[in-house]
């Protein structure tokens, strides 16, 4: 007991200008790094700059706290406790972005503590890991929710031509009633056939509406 009161009396490692230049200095170019990878491989709706900003803000302060706390038990204590207090209440639109927020942290966490050849290597590693993972998924096309509505069509005429014209296609939906029909298929599409499958279906005798909305989801095969 006692030595733990001592260890918590220990005030926290106090280090010079140059090393919290260092450390600081580092920490802003690997999240940079972060910061450009995210903007190349975002593949939501609607871009946030905004919330890529602040990906490399929480990696700035993750540092600068790490350099305050040091090796002193009372103030890492004391961090956790005023951390637990704050409610973020900031929606995650994509789940990716998670991860994004913990490589921020890890930035934070190894810069800060001087742990220079774990934040370089594993920014770089993460960097190739994101990147080749946004080419592979290009190169696979878009994903797309095909609507296809009509009078009375041919639902395997349809079925056919969307199987032959994307990557990937799976039948989500089918209303039929007196006059109508409607199918809705989840597939990935070719680049640059977004025009050509939409025209195709046009030309089937009773359809009248196709719609092609961009899809995010996962797409089984």
């Amino acid at each position: 007991m006692k030595q733990l009161i001592e260890l918590m009396n220990t005030p926290g490692a106090v280090l010079a200008w140059p090393q919290i230049a260092l450390n600081l200095g580092v920490t802003l170019m690997l999240a940079l790094v972060l910061f450009f990878a995210y903007r190349m491989t975002y593949s939501g709706v609607a871009y946030s700059r905004s919330f890529n900003v602040s990906i490399v803000m929480t990696a700035m302060v993750t540092a600068i706290v790490m350099m305050v706390i040091g090796n002193n038990l009372a103030l890492s204590l004391g961090m956790v406790g005023a951390l637990s207090i704050v409610r973020f209440r900031a929606a995650v639109k994509e789940p990716k972005d998670i991860s994004y927020l913990f490589w921020g942290l890890a930035i934070g966490l190894s810069a800060g503590t001087g742990a220079y050849g774990i934040a370089i290597v594993g920014t770089l590693a993460m960097t190739f890991v994101v990147l080749a993972f946004h080419v592979t998924a290009r190169d696979h096309g878009a994903s797309y929710l095909l609507v296809v509505k009509g009078e009375a069509f041919s639902t395997d005429a349809v079925a056919r031509l969307v199987k032959s014209a994307t990557r990937r296609q799976r039948l989500k939906m089918q209303n039929t009633s007196l006059d109508a029909v409607e199918c809705v298929f989840e597939v990935k599409i070719r680049p640059a056939s977004e025009a050509d499958i939409v025209k195709s279906l046009r030309e089937i005798e009773g359809v009248r509406i196709v719609n092609l909305v961009s899809y995010h989801g996962e797409i089984g095969g």
